[in-house]
Protein backbone atom coordinates (compact mmCIF):
# COMPACT_ATOMS: atom_id res chain seq x y z
CA UNK A 1 0.00 0.00 0.00
CA UNK A 2 3.06 2.12 0.30
CA UNK A 3 3.31 2.04 -3.44
CA UNK A 4 0.00 2.99 -4.80
CA UNK A 5 -0.02 6.14 -5.20
CA UNK A 6 3.60 6.00 -6.36
CA UNK A 7 2.26 3.02 -8.64
CA UNK A 8 -0.76 4.78 -9.90
CA UNK A 9 0.57 8.28 -11.29
CA UNK A 10 3.81 5.92 -12.56
CA UNK A 11 0.95 4.09 -14.68
CA UNK A 12 -1.31 7.15 -15.50
CA UNK A 13 2.59 8.78 -17.12
CA UNK A 14 3.31 5.45 -19.11
CA UNK A 15 -0.74 5.92 -20.93
CA UNK A 16 0.00 9.75 -21.29
CA UNK A 17 3.38 8.67 -22.90
CA UNK A 18 1.20 6.30 -24.95
CA UNK A 19 -0.98 9.30 -26.19
CA UNK A 20 2.21 11.23 -26.69
CA UNK A 21 3.64 9.25 -29.04
CA UNK A 22 0.60 8.89 -31.43
CA UNK A 23 0.19 12.92 -30.77
CA UNK A 24 4.10 13.87 -32.20
CA UNK A 25 4.09 11.06 -34.94
CA UNK A 26 0.99 12.57 -36.35
CA UNK A 27 2.41 15.93 -35.97
CA UNK A 28 5.54 14.75 -37.44
CA UNK A 29 4.14 13.32 -40.86
CA UNK A 30 4.95 15.75 -42.84
CA UNK A 31 8.65 16.21 -42.27
CA UNK A 32 8.89 11.85 -42.19
CA UNK A 33 7.63 12.13 -45.81
CA UNK A 34 9.95 14.81 -46.85
CA UNK A 35 12.92 12.92 -45.11
CA UNK A 36 12.26 9.39 -46.22
CA UNK A 37 10.40 10.25 -49.47
CA UNK A 38 7.45 8.38 -48.35
CA UNK A 39 4.26 8.95 -50.70
CA UNK A 40 0.35 9.15 -49.32
CA UNK A 41 0.13 5.55 -49.36
CA UNK A 42 3.57 5.38 -47.19
CA UNK A 43 2.29 7.82 -45.03
CA UNK A 44 -1.07 5.84 -44.20
CA UNK A 45 0.45 2.58 -44.27
CA UNK A 46 2.92 3.96 -40.95
CA UNK A 47 -0.85 4.98 -39.40
CA UNK A 48 -2.56 1.58 -39.98
CA UNK A 49 0.43 -0.63 -39.10
CA UNK A 50 0.37 1.13 -36.09
CA UNK A 51 -3.52 1.09 -35.05
CA UNK A 52 -3.36 -2.59 -36.06
CA UNK A 53 -1.09 -3.87 -33.97
CA UNK A 54 -2.40 -1.91 -30.91
CA UNK A 55 -5.97 -3.07 -31.10
CA UNK A 56 -5.16 -6.49 -32.03
CA UNK A 57 -2.85 -7.19 -28.98
CA UNK A 58 -4.16 -5.99 -25.60
CA UNK A 59 -5.54 -10.05 -25.06
CA UNK A 60 -2.73 -11.40 -25.71
CA UNK A 61 -0.40 -8.92 -23.76
CA UNK A 62 -2.49 -9.62 -20.57
CA UNK A 63 -2.34 -13.22 -21.14
CA UNK A 64 1.29 -12.95 -21.50
CA UNK A 65 1.57 -10.88 -17.62
CA UNK A 66 -0.62 -13.41 -15.99
CA UNK A 67 1.62 -16.18 -17.00
CA UNK A 68 5.33 -14.59 -16.53
CA UNK A 69 4.26 -11.61 -14.56
CA UNK A 70 2.89 -8.28 -15.33
CA UNK A 71 5.46 -5.92 -14.21
CA UNK A 72 7.83 -8.08 -16.75
CA UNK A 73 5.68 -7.37 -19.30
CA UNK A 74 4.96 -3.79 -18.72
CA UNK A 75 9.17 -3.27 -18.49
CA UNK A 76 9.29 -5.42 -21.83
CA UNK A 77 6.27 -2.94 -23.57
CA UNK A 78 8.81 -0.06 -22.06
CA UNK A 79 11.92 -0.98 -23.23
CA UNK A 80 10.31 -1.41 -27.02
CA UNK A 81 8.89 1.74 -26.97
CA UNK A 82 11.91 3.55 -25.96
CA UNK A 83 13.79 1.70 -28.82
CA UNK A 84 11.09 2.54 -31.54
CA UNK A 85 11.32 6.10 -30.20
CA UNK A 86 14.64 6.35 -31.09
CA UNK A 87 14.35 4.59 -35.16
CA UNK A 88 12.89 7.77 -36.47
CA UNK A 89 15.66 10.40 -35.23
CA UNK A 90 18.25 7.72 -36.39
CA UNK A 91 17.36 6.65 -39.93
CA UNK A 92 15.08 7.75 -42.88
CA UNK A 93 14.77 4.20 -44.28
CA UNK A 94 10.79 3.41 -44.98
CA UNK A 95 10.76 -0.18 -44.07
CA UNK A 96 12.83 0.31 -40.65
CA UNK A 97 10.18 3.70 -39.84
CA UNK A 98 7.37 0.82 -41.07
CA UNK A 99 8.82 -1.30 -38.45
CA UNK A 100 9.27 0.70 -35.71
CA UNK A 101 5.41 1.74 -35.83
CA UNK A 102 4.40 -2.09 -35.67
CA UNK A 103 6.67 -2.12 -33.02
CA UNK A 104 5.36 1.09 -31.03
CA UNK A 105 1.63 -0.46 -31.51
CA UNK A 106 3.02 -3.49 -29.73
CA UNK A 107 4.64 -1.69 -26.91
CA UNK A 108 1.58 0.62 -26.47
CA UNK A 109 -0.79 -2.69 -26.34
CA UNK A 110 1.55 -3.98 -23.40
CA UNK A 111 1.50 -1.03 -21.49
CA UNK A 112 -2.04 -0.21 -22.08
CA UNK A 113 -3.27 -3.65 -21.07
CA UNK A 114 -0.63 -3.85 -18.24
CA UNK A 115 -1.71 -0.64 -16.40
CA UNK A 116 -4.56 -2.08 -15.11
CA UNK A 117 -3.52 -5.59 -14.10
CA UNK A 118 -0.98 -4.01 -11.89
CA UNK A 119 -3.13 -1.30 -10.17
CA UNK A 120 -5.32 -4.43 -9.22
CA UNK A 121 -2.07 -5.88 -7.70
CA UNK A 122 -0.91 -2.50 -6.16
CA UNK A 123 -4.17 -2.02 -4.63
CA UNK A 124 -6.62 -4.33 -2.28
CA UNK A 125 -10.08 -5.21 -3.63
CA UNK A 126 -12.78 -2.82 -2.64
CA UNK A 127 -12.98 1.19 -2.44
CA UNK A 128 -9.09 1.81 -2.53
CA UNK A 129 -8.89 -0.15 -5.97
CA UNK A 130 -12.01 1.56 -7.07
CA UNK A 131 -10.34 5.22 -6.65
CA UNK A 132 -7.03 4.17 -8.80
CA UNK A 133 -9.03 2.78 -11.24
CA UNK A 134 -11.24 6.19 -11.72
CA UNK A 135 -8.18 7.84 -11.36
CA UNK A 136 -6.56 6.06 -14.25
CA UNK A 137 -9.40 5.97 -16.37
CA UNK A 138 -9.93 9.68 -15.87
CA UNK A 139 -6.27 10.60 -17.05
CA UNK A 140 -6.50 8.37 -20.06
CA UNK A 141 -9.66 9.95 -21.22
CA UNK A 142 -8.21 13.49 -20.69
CA UNK A 143 -4.95 12.66 -22.18
CA UNK A 144 -5.83 13.34 -25.90
CA UNK A 145 -6.75 16.94 -25.17
CA UNK A 146 -3.97 17.78 -22.58
CA UNK A 147 -1.11 16.59 -24.19
CA UNK A 148 -1.47 18.87 -27.59
CA UNK A 149 -0.30 21.80 -25.91
CA UNK A 150 2.71 20.17 -24.65
CA UNK A 151 3.23 18.58 -27.99
CA UNK A 152 3.43 22.12 -30.23
CA UNK A 153 5.17 23.73 -27.62
CA UNK A 154 8.04 21.41 -27.54
CA UNK A 155 7.74 21.48 -31.48
CA UNK A 156 8.26 25.24 -31.54
CA UNK A 157 11.15 24.97 -28.19
CA UNK A 158 12.94 22.25 -30.54
CA UNK A 159 12.27 23.14 -33.85
CA UNK A 160 13.52 19.68 -35.28
CA UNK A 161 11.17 16.91 -35.23
CA UNK A 162 14.88 14.75 -34.78
CA UNK A 163 14.80 16.35 -31.08
CA UNK A 164 11.26 15.89 -30.21
CA UNK A 165 11.61 11.86 -30.93
CA UNK A 166 14.53 12.06 -28.67
CA UNK A 167 12.65 13.89 -25.94
CA UNK A 168 10.03 10.85 -26.10
CA UNK A 169 12.60 8.14 -26.24
CA UNK A 170 14.29 9.88 -23.34
CA UNK A 171 11.01 10.01 -21.32
CA UNK A 172 10.28 6.39 -22.09
CA UNK A 173 13.96 5.39 -20.61
CA UNK A 174 13.04 7.09 -17.61
CA UNK A 175 9.98 5.23 -17.05
CA UNK A 176 11.77 2.09 -17.71
CA UNK A 177 13.92 2.51 -15.02
CA UNK A 178 11.45 3.46 -12.88
CA UNK A 179 9.47 1.01 -12.98
CA UNK A 180 11.49 -2.08 -10.93
CA UNK A 181 11.53 0.73 -8.00
CA UNK A 182 7.78 1.36 -8.06
CA UNK A 183 5.99 -1.08 -8.78
CA UNK A 184 5.99 -4.58 -7.26
CA UNK A 185 6.27 -8.08 -9.67
CA UNK A 186 2.62 -10.13 -9.56
CA UNK A 187 2.49 -13.91 -9.04
CA UNK A 188 2.30 -15.91 -12.27
CA UNK A 189 -1.35 -16.93 -12.36
CA UNK A 190 -1.78 -20.96 -12.46
CA UNK A 191 -2.80 -22.25 -15.84
CA UNK A 192 -1.50 -18.74 -17.40
CA UNK A 193 0.51 -20.98 -20.32
CA UNK A 194 -2.86 -22.09 -21.70
CA UNK A 195 -4.53 -18.43 -21.78
CA UNK A 196 -1.61 -17.08 -23.53
CA UNK A 197 -2.55 -19.67 -26.65
CA UNK A 198 -6.46 -18.94 -26.64
CA UNK A 199 -5.76 -14.86 -26.29
CA UNK A 200 -3.45 -15.45 -29.18
CA UNK A 201 -6.28 -16.59 -31.23
CA UNK A 202 -7.91 -13.40 -30.89
CA UNK A 203 -5.05 -11.60 -32.34
CA UNK A 204 -6.01 -11.94 -36.04
CA UNK A 205 -10.12 -11.37 -35.58
CA UNK A 206 -9.03 -7.98 -33.38
CA UNK A 207 -6.52 -7.26 -35.66
CA UNK A 208 -8.85 -7.42 -38.99
CA UNK A 209 -11.37 -5.19 -36.98
CA UNK A 210 -8.39 -2.69 -36.54
CA UNK A 211 -7.90 -2.85 -40.16
CA UNK A 212 -11.45 -2.66 -41.59
CA UNK A 213 -12.08 0.27 -39.72
CA UNK A 214 -9.37 2.07 -41.60
CA UNK A 215 -10.22 1.13 -44.33
CA UNK A 216 -13.82 1.82 -43.64
CA UNK A 217 -12.61 5.46 -43.09
CA UNK A 218 -10.48 5.97 -46.44
CA UNK A 219 -14.01 4.70 -48.42
CA UNK A 220 -17.00 6.42 -46.66
CA UNK A 221 -18.76 7.20 -49.89
CA UNK A 222 -21.29 9.28 -47.91
CA UNK A 223 -22.51 10.50 -44.27
CA UNK A 224 -25.34 8.75 -44.47
CA UNK A 225 -23.39 5.75 -44.94
CA UNK A 226 -21.34 6.06 -42.21
CA UNK A 227 -24.10 6.98 -40.17
CA UNK A 228 -26.21 3.79 -40.89
CA UNK A 229 -23.18 1.46 -40.25
CA UNK A 230 -22.37 2.67 -37.11
CA UNK A 231 -26.03 3.35 -35.49
CA UNK A 232 -26.75 -0.66 -36.64
CA UNK A 233 -22.95 -1.88 -35.72
CA UNK A 234 -24.38 0.04 -31.74
CA UNK A 235 -27.67 -1.01 -31.32
CA UNK A 236 -27.52 -4.86 -33.52
CA UNK A 237 -26.63 -6.24 -29.76
CA UNK A 238 -29.19 -4.62 -28.23
CA UNK A 239 -31.83 -6.28 -30.48
CA UNK A 240 -29.84 -9.69 -30.50
CA UNK A 241 -30.57 -9.48 -26.99
CA UNK A 242 -34.30 -8.99 -26.70
CA UNK A 243 -34.52 -11.78 -29.28
CA UNK A 244 -32.79 -14.30 -26.29
CA UNK A 245 -35.89 -13.53 -24.14
CA UNK A 246 -37.55 -16.26 -26.15
CA UNK A 247 -37.74 -20.19 -25.60
CA UNK A 248 -35.51 -21.93 -28.13
CA UNK A 249 -33.48 -19.39 -28.92
CA UNK A 250 -29.77 -20.23 -30.35
CA UNK A 251 -27.47 -20.42 -27.58
CA UNK A 252 -25.49 -17.27 -28.66
CA UNK A 253 -29.20 -15.25 -28.40
CA UNK A 254 -29.57 -16.57 -24.74
CA UNK A 255 -25.96 -15.54 -24.05
CA UNK A 256 -26.43 -12.09 -24.85
CA UNK A 257 -29.86 -11.58 -23.14
CA UNK A 258 -27.67 -13.06 -19.96
CA UNK A 259 -24.95 -10.42 -20.89
CA UNK A 260 -26.85 -7.90 -22.65
CA UNK A 261 -25.57 -4.84 -19.79
CA UNK A 262 -22.07 -5.64 -20.45
CA UNK A 263 -22.41 -5.64 -24.00
CA UNK A 264 -24.55 -2.36 -24.12
CA UNK A 265 -21.74 -0.93 -21.70
CA UNK A 266 -19.26 -1.75 -24.08
CA UNK A 267 -21.00 -0.16 -26.81
CA UNK A 268 -21.49 3.12 -25.53
CA UNK A 269 -17.63 3.23 -24.30
CA UNK A 270 -16.88 2.59 -27.45
CA UNK A 271 -19.23 5.42 -29.18
CA UNK A 272 -18.48 7.57 -26.75
CA UNK A 273 -14.38 7.62 -27.28
CA UNK A 274 -15.24 7.31 -31.19
CA UNK A 275 -17.23 10.58 -30.49
CA UNK A 276 -13.72 12.36 -28.92
CA UNK A 277 -11.21 11.19 -30.46
CA UNK A 278 -13.03 12.21 -33.49
CA UNK A 279 -13.97 15.50 -32.79
CA UNK A 280 -10.55 16.42 -31.12
CA UNK A 281 -9.22 15.75 -34.83
CA UNK A 282 -11.65 17.77 -36.52
CA UNK A 283 -11.49 21.00 -34.49
CA UNK A 284 -7.60 20.54 -34.79
CA UNK A 285 -7.96 20.41 -38.16
CA UNK A 286 -10.57 23.10 -38.60
CA UNK A 287 -9.21 25.67 -36.10
CA UNK A 288 -5.90 25.55 -37.97
CA UNK A 289 -7.84 26.22 -41.97
CA UNK A 290 -10.52 28.04 -41.02
CA UNK A 291 -9.82 30.16 -38.08
CA UNK A 292 -5.96 30.53 -38.97
CA UNK A 293 -5.33 29.95 -35.33
CA UNK A 294 -1.34 28.47 -34.58
CA UNK A 295 -0.96 25.01 -33.35
CA UNK A 296 -0.27 26.69 -30.21
CA UNK A 297 -3.12 28.38 -30.07
CA UNK A 298 -5.25 25.15 -30.94
CA UNK A 299 -3.43 23.67 -27.98
CA UNK A 300 -4.64 26.31 -26.14
CA UNK A 301 -8.54 25.50 -27.40
CA UNK A 302 -7.85 22.15 -26.80
CA UNK A 303 -7.73 22.61 -22.67
CA UNK A 304 -11.21 23.57 -22.11
CA UNK A 305 -12.01 19.58 -23.03
CA UNK A 306 -9.70 18.02 -20.13
CA UNK A 307 -11.63 20.42 -17.78
CA UNK A 308 -15.05 19.10 -19.33
CA UNK A 309 -14.15 15.43 -18.68
CA UNK A 310 -12.60 16.14 -15.18
CA UNK A 311 -16.19 17.51 -14.15
CA UNK A 312 -17.81 14.74 -15.74
CA UNK A 313 -15.68 12.75 -13.33
CA UNK A 314 -16.46 14.75 -10.34
CA UNK A 315 -20.06 14.88 -11.09
CA UNK A 316 -21.50 11.43 -12.66
CA UNK A 317 -20.41 8.87 -10.20
CA UNK A 318 -22.53 11.36 -7.99
CA UNK A 319 -25.39 11.02 -10.54
CA UNK A 320 -25.15 7.35 -11.03
CA UNK A 321 -25.61 6.90 -7.12
CA UNK A 322 -28.82 8.63 -7.13
CA UNK A 323 -30.30 8.02 -10.97
CA UNK A 324 -28.51 4.95 -11.63
CA UNK A 325 -25.84 3.85 -14.23
CA UNK A 326 -28.19 3.60 -17.02
CA UNK A 327 -30.65 7.20 -16.97
CA UNK A 328 -27.35 8.55 -16.11
CA UNK A 329 -25.07 7.43 -18.85
CA UNK A 330 -27.67 8.53 -21.08
CA UNK A 331 -28.10 11.85 -19.80
CA UNK A 332 -24.78 12.13 -21.02
CA UNK A 333 -24.65 10.70 -23.84
CA UNK A 334 -27.03 13.61 -24.76
CA UNK A 335 -25.45 16.27 -23.21
CA UNK A 336 -22.95 15.08 -25.86
CA UNK A 337 -25.08 15.03 -28.36
CA UNK A 338 -26.16 18.80 -27.32
CA UNK A 339 -22.33 19.70 -28.08
CA UNK A 340 -22.14 18.31 -31.67
CA UNK A 341 -25.33 20.15 -32.24
CA UNK A 342 -24.36 23.31 -31.04
CA UNK A 343 -21.27 22.96 -33.16
CA UNK A 344 -23.04 21.81 -36.50
CA UNK A 345 -24.85 25.13 -35.99
CA UNK A 346 -22.06 27.68 -35.35
CA UNK A 347 -18.91 25.76 -36.79
CA UNK A 348 -15.96 25.36 -35.84
CA UNK A 349 -14.07 29.01 -37.47
CA UNK A 350 -12.50 30.65 -33.75
CA UNK A 351 -12.20 30.14 -30.11
CA UNK A 352 -15.26 31.01 -29.39
CA UNK A 353 -17.17 28.93 -31.53
CA UNK A 354 -15.55 26.07 -30.35
CA UNK A 355 -15.06 26.22 -26.42
CA UNK A 356 -18.83 26.34 -25.21
CA UNK A 357 -19.83 22.68 -27.32
CA UNK A 358 -16.10 21.83 -26.60
CA UNK A 359 -17.00 21.53 -23.03
CA UNK A 360 -20.30 20.33 -23.34
CA UNK A 361 -19.25 17.07 -25.19
CA UNK A 362 -16.47 16.38 -22.95
CA UNK A 363 -18.57 17.04 -19.98
CA UNK A 364 -20.25 13.76 -21.59
CA UNK A 365 -17.18 12.04 -22.13
CA UNK A 366 -16.48 11.64 -18.56
CA UNK A 367 -18.68 8.38 -19.20
CA UNK A 368 -14.82 7.11 -20.00
CA UNK A 369 -13.96 7.89 -16.78
CA UNK A 370 -16.26 5.39 -14.80
CA UNK A 371 -15.29 1.90 -14.96
CA UNK A 372 -15.76 1.51 -11.85
CA UNK A 373 -19.25 2.57 -12.06
CA UNK A 374 -20.08 -0.01 -15.39
CA UNK A 375 -18.24 -2.73 -13.21
CA UNK A 376 -20.10 -2.46 -9.85
CA UNK A 377 -23.94 -1.54 -11.44
CA UNK A 378 -24.49 -5.48 -12.27
CA UNK A 379 -23.64 -5.12 -15.79
CA UNK A 380 -20.47 -7.47 -15.95
CA UNK A 381 -18.70 -5.30 -17.24
CA UNK A 382 -15.13 -5.32 -16.85
CA UNK A 383 -12.39 -2.54 -16.73
CA UNK A 384 -10.35 -4.68 -18.97
CA UNK A 385 -12.84 -4.62 -21.63
CA UNK A 386 -14.12 -1.11 -21.03
CA UNK A 387 -10.65 0.01 -21.87
CA UNK A 388 -10.24 -2.08 -24.96
CA UNK A 389 -13.68 -0.64 -26.06
CA UNK A 390 -12.05 2.40 -25.86
CA UNK A 391 -9.08 1.76 -27.32
CA UNK A 392 -11.10 0.39 -30.18
CA UNK A 393 -13.61 2.99 -30.55
CA UNK A 394 -11.03 5.96 -30.21
CA UNK A 395 -9.30 4.18 -33.29
CA UNK A 396 -12.43 4.08 -35.24
CA UNK A 397 -12.70 7.91 -34.68
CA UNK A 398 -9.97 8.94 -36.11
CA UNK A 399 -10.69 6.84 -38.97
CA UNK A 400 -14.11 7.80 -39.39
CA UNK A 401 -13.66 11.61 -39.04
CA UNK A 402 -10.76 11.89 -41.33
CA UNK A 403 -12.56 9.95 -43.88
CA UNK A 404 -15.91 12.14 -44.27
CA UNK A 405 -13.95 14.94 -44.90
CA UNK A 406 -12.01 13.19 -47.60
CA UNK A 407 -14.82 11.64 -49.36
CA UNK A 408 -16.39 15.64 -49.27
CA UNK A 409 -13.29 16.49 -51.02
CA UNK A 410 -13.02 13.44 -52.91
CA UNK A 411 -16.50 15.07 -54.72
CA UNK A 412 -15.72 18.37 -55.07
CA UNK A 413 -12.47 18.38 -55.97
CA UNK A 414 -12.90 18.67 -59.56
CA UNK A 415 -14.96 21.88 -59.16
CA UNK A 416 -12.47 23.57 -56.61
CA UNK A 417 -10.74 26.30 -57.07
CA UNK A 418 -8.96 28.80 -54.42
CA UNK A 419 -7.92 28.91 -51.22
CA UNK A 420 -12.16 30.23 -50.51
CA UNK A 421 -13.57 27.33 -51.69
CA UNK A 422 -11.10 24.74 -50.25
CA UNK A 423 -12.20 26.37 -47.22
CA UNK A 424 -15.79 26.20 -48.07
CA UNK A 425 -15.11 22.59 -48.39
CA UNK A 426 -13.04 22.11 -45.53
CA UNK A 427 -16.66 23.64 -43.46
CA UNK A 428 -18.98 21.32 -45.08
CA UNK A 429 -16.61 18.28 -44.33
CA UNK A 430 -16.64 19.19 -40.49
CA UNK A 431 -20.44 19.93 -40.36
CA UNK A 432 -21.03 16.42 -41.28
CA UNK A 433 -18.26 15.18 -39.00
CA UNK A 434 -20.70 16.88 -36.10
CA UNK A 435 -23.62 15.54 -37.69
CA UNK A 436 -22.02 12.38 -37.06
CA UNK A 437 -21.21 12.61 -33.74
CA UNK A 438 -24.41 13.65 -32.79
CA UNK A 439 -26.04 10.40 -34.49
CA UNK A 440 -23.14 8.39 -32.29
CA UNK A 441 -23.88 10.04 -29.13
CA UNK A 442 -27.58 9.49 -29.40
CA UNK A 443 -27.25 6.21 -30.46
CA UNK A 444 -24.79 5.53 -27.64
CA UNK A 445 -28.17 7.42 -25.33
CA UNK A 446 -30.23 4.75 -26.97
CA UNK A 447 -28.17 1.74 -25.90
CA UNK A 448 -27.73 2.70 -22.36
CA UNK A 449 -31.09 3.03 -21.65
CA UNK A 450 -32.10 -0.48 -23.77
CA UNK A 451 -29.45 -2.51 -21.56
CA UNK A 452 -28.74 -0.12 -18.35
CA UNK A 453 -31.56 0.70 -16.33
CA UNK A 454 -33.19 -2.37 -15.63
CA UNK A 455 -29.79 -3.79 -13.94
CA UNK A 456 -29.30 -4.32 -9.97
CA UNK A 457 -26.13 -4.24 -8.11
CA UNK A 458 -24.03 -7.00 -7.76
CA UNK A 459 -22.68 -8.11 -4.68
CA UNK A 460 -18.99 -7.48 -4.27
CA UNK A 461 -17.23 -10.62 -5.77
CA UNK A 462 -15.19 -12.50 -3.38
CA UNK A 463 -11.28 -12.96 -4.33
CA UNK A 464 -10.44 -16.65 -5.25
CA UNK A 465 -8.45 -19.24 -2.83
CA UNK A 466 -4.81 -18.69 -3.30
CA UNK A 467 -4.55 -15.16 -4.88
CA UNK A 468 -3.95 -12.03 -3.14
CA UNK A 469 -7.01 -10.01 -3.96
CA UNK A 470 -8.42 -12.10 -6.44
CA UNK A 471 -7.67 -12.49 -10.47
CA UNK A 472 -7.16 -9.16 -12.22
CA UNK A 473 -10.06 -7.73 -13.83
CA UNK A 474 -10.57 -8.89 -17.09
CA UNK A 475 -8.95 -11.91 -16.76
CA UNK A 476 -10.22 -15.38 -17.25
CA UNK A 477 -10.38 -16.01 -13.55
CA UNK A 478 -12.61 -13.14 -12.97
CA UNK A 479 -15.68 -12.88 -11.94
CA UNK A 480 -18.13 -12.17 -14.69
CA UNK A 481 -15.14 -13.13 -17.35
Amino acid sequence: MRRSGPAVVLLAVAQVLVVFDTTMFVMGLPWLMARASLSISGLAWLLTVYSVCFAALPALAAALGEAFGQRRVLTAGLALSTLAAVVPGVTSDASLLLGARAVQGIAAAVITAGALALIDAAHPQGPVRDRALNVHFAVVAAALPAVLLPAVVLLDLTDDMEAAFWVQAAASAVLLLLTPLVLTETTPVPGGARRVGRAAQWVVPLGFLAWFADWLGDHSVSLETVVLIAVAGALLPSALARLGRGERMPELFARLYRERAAVGAYTVVALVATCLAGLLYILSLALQLLGDMSPVQVGWAMLPAVAGIALGWLVLPVLAARLGIGVTVAGACAVTALGFLVLSLRGAAGFGDVVPPLLLVAFGCGVLALPVGFARSGSGALPQGLNSSRQLGAGLGVSLFPGIVAAVQQESSPRMTGIKAYRSLLAHGAHDCFQLGMALSLAAMAVALLTLTRITPAPEPEPEPGLSGGAPAGTAGSPGS
